[in-house]
């Protein structure tokens, strides 16, 4: 199974890969609530081991991460029963 780190790098740099319009659905908390945000993938500045940063140097770690997607492509995570 390809982790979700493995597939932000492959999107910053192969270029088949087409990060145009990606996506990265987190979940976030404001005043105690959780809601979840949507992140466009060109404001990832730095992609870590233990999450990314992105625009306004805001840390993203990855167990926040609900999924990656393109449209309604969803790129990550893989749907049970597919092939990693």
């Amino acid at each position: 199974m390809t982790t979700v780190r493995e597939l932000l790098n492959r999107l910053r740099w192969d270029a088949a890969a087409q990060a145009r319009g990606v996506v990265i659905e987190v979940r976030t908390r404001e005043r105690g609530a959780e809601r979840l945000a949507v992140v466009a993938f060109e404001s990832v500045v730095e992609i870590l081991p233990q999450g990314v940063t992105v625009a306004g140097e805001t840390f993203l770690p990855y167990h926040r991460f609900v999924r990656v997607r393109r449209g309604p492509e969803v790129l990550w995570p893989p749907a049970e029963g597919t092939a990693p």
